[in-house]
C-alpha cells in the first residue's frame, strides 16, 4: 500500500498510516492521541502542542479519504482493508470481500443524477462530473448499476434494483456540501444518509477524492441492507 501511486509521493500520509497501524497491530489502543501523533509522525516539540489541535485531526481526515480512494481501485480476495473510524485516531482492519460476492449479495443499485441546488455553473459541472465518477466506482464496488430515475422494472422482479441511491449539492463562500441517502422504495423510507463537506475546489481530482469516500462509505451499508 505505501508503494502505491495513492501513498508514495505522499510523505506525511505514509508516516501516519505506518505509525497508526504499528499502534494498533501492537496492542497501543490507549496511548494514541493528537498529543502522541503530533510528537511522533509530525515532530511538534511537546511545548508547542496544545491540548486539541485541529492541524492533526485533518491530517487524520485526509488520510481516511486517500485510503477510502485506494480501496476503490485496490480490491484483493481475502486481502485486509485499513479503515480509521470517524471520530477515533485507531484504525480497524476487515477481510476484503471479492466484488463477485459484492454482486451476488447487493444485487442493483439505481442512482440518480446529483442535484446541484445553486444557481452555480461550475457547481452544476461539479455536480455532472461527480456523478460520472461516482457511477464509476461504484460499478467497480458493487457491480449492477443502473442510471435511471424511475425504478427498472424487469421480468424478474428478483434482478430489479431495490436500492435507490440519490444526492444533492449546496455551494457557500468557504465549503462544498454533497448530501447523500440511500431510498428503499420497497418500503419507501430512507435507510442511509450522511453530509460530504469539502473545500471550495471544483477540478476532476476533488469529483473522483468525493466520489471514492462516497463509495467507501456506502460499502458497509450496501453490504448490509441489499440482497437479490
Amino acid at each position: 500500500m505505501l508503494a502505491s501511486e495513492a501513498f508514495n509521493r505522499a510523505h506525511r500520509m505514509r508516516r501516519l498510516l505506518r505509525f497508526l497501524t504499528d499502534q494498533a497491530m501492537s496492542g497501543g489502543r490507549g496511548s494514541v492521541s493528537e498529543y502522541t501523533i503530533g510528537i511522533e509522525v509530525f515532530d511538534r516539540k511537546p511545548e508547542d502542542l496544545i491540548s486539541e489541535d485541529p492541524a492533526i485531526r485533518v491530517q487524520v481526515g485526509r488520510l481516511r479519504h486517500r485510503l477510502a480512494s485506494y480501496y476503490v481501485q485496490h480490491t484483493e480476495e481475502g486481502g485486509v482493508e485499513i479503515t480509521i473510524p470517524n471520530g477515533r485516531y485507531m484504525p480497524t482492519f476487515r477481510r476484503i470481500v471479492s466484488q463477485e460476492r459484492h454482486v451476488e449479495q447487493n444485487g442493483n443499485l439505481l442512482v440518480q443524477p446529483i442535484k446541484c441546488l445553486v444557481d452555480r455553473s461550475e457547481g452544476q459541472t461539479f455536480a455532472n462530473g461527480l456523478y460520472e465518477e461516482l457511477l464509476n466506482q461504484l460499478f467497480s464496488a458493487f457491480g449492477n448499476v443502473f442510471m435511471r430515475a424511475e425504478p427498472l422494472v424487469a421480468a424478474n422482479p428478483r434482478a430489479s434494483p431495490r436500492k435507490l441511491i440519490e444526492g444533492s449539492l449546496r455551494v457557500d463562500g468557504e465549503r462544498i456540501r454533497t448530501s447523500m441517502r440511500m431510498v428503499d422504495y420497497s418500503l419507501n423510507r430512507i435507510t442511509w444518509a450522511r453530509h460530504f463537506d469539502r473545500s471550495l475546489q471544483f477540478g476532476i481530482r476533488d469529483q473522483e477524492e468525493l466520489a471514492a469516500s462516497i463509495c467507501y462509505a456506502l460499502r458497509e451499508v450496501v453490504d448490509d441492507t441489499c440482497s437479490i
